[in-house]
């Protein structure tokens, strides 16, 4: 398995440069984070060079995809993202559905479609793709549009685009949904990240209801090539609970 670190999480209140810096001196060499704007850019691209880090994904602005109001403002700040990327050498957006509005699911949906095929087309043109992520409305996002995997492979499969991949994060769809394995298993090829926390209070992976190595082998085992992402709040130091997993694998 190919592992990232998702820095703005396992160093959750740790200056970011500094954190950076240990995972890359520990041997560590992908990472990924959330937010772009509030990052010194300048200084990320030092240490990405000096310790020849490859930055997996990050996300774009928190705009809603259903709110077509929003659109405008989504597609001028995912074309600002993009502009990043390309800055930063990185090839996925992963992008958030945004909470639902009181039109009806479908005037919603369709509005998702069509704010989502005028980023593919920034999106194609730079070769990057976009990662749609369902997120749980159990606990973190109760009014959230899209909760659910199915919902998500379904837009996937309506926009028909390399460039337009789930990330299906464990931690979510494991407390929404469950049965984690059966759900991917059909729909691999659609999947372009995972993210992976322990469950259910998202700190370390052996922390939790899930076998985390039974499952691992068992999406290598599907032919999953591309990257799980680290993506949980720690109660040991950062770097144990990541040597645990990475540097042991």
């Amino acid at each position: 398995m190919n592992f990232s670190v998702c820095v703005d999480a396992v160093y959750y209140g740790h200056d970011f440069y500094e954190s950076v810096q240990e995972i890359a001196e520990n041997g560590i060499s992908n990472i990924e984070f959330w937010t772009w704007w509030d990052k010194d850019l300048k200084r990320l691209l030092e240490l990405k060079e000096k310790y020849h880090l490859n930055i997996v994904a990050f996300c774009t602005k928190f705009y809603s995809l259903v709110n077509p109001d929003e659109r405008e403002d989504y597609l001028n700040a995912f074309a600002q993202t993009v502009e990043v990327a390309r800055q930063l050498g990185c090839r996925q957006i992963i992008t958030k559905p945004g909470d639902s509005t009181r039109e009806s699911f479908e005037v919603q949906y369709q509005n998702m479609l069509e704010t989502l095929r005028a980023a593919l087309k920034i999106a194609e043109r730079n070769d990057i793709t976009i990662l749609l992520e369902p997120v749980n409305s159990t606990l973190e996002a109760p009014n959230t549009f899209l909760d659910n995997s199915a919902l998500g492979f379904r837009i996937v499969d309506e926009l028909n685009s390399e460039h337009c991949k789930l990330l299906y994060d464990i931690y979510h769809m494991q407390i929404d949904e469950g049965d984690i394995l059966r759900r991917v298993s059909g729909n691999i090829a659609k999947i372009g990240h995972f993210h992976a926390a322990g469950i259910t209070d998202r700190h370390e992976l052996e922390d939790g209801e899930i076998n985390y190595p039974y499952l691992f082998d068992q999406i290598e085992k599907l032919g999953y090539k591309r990257y799980t992402g680290l993506e949980y709040f720690p109660i040991e130091a950062p770097i144990k609970g990541l040597r645990a997993v990475i540097c042991q694998k």
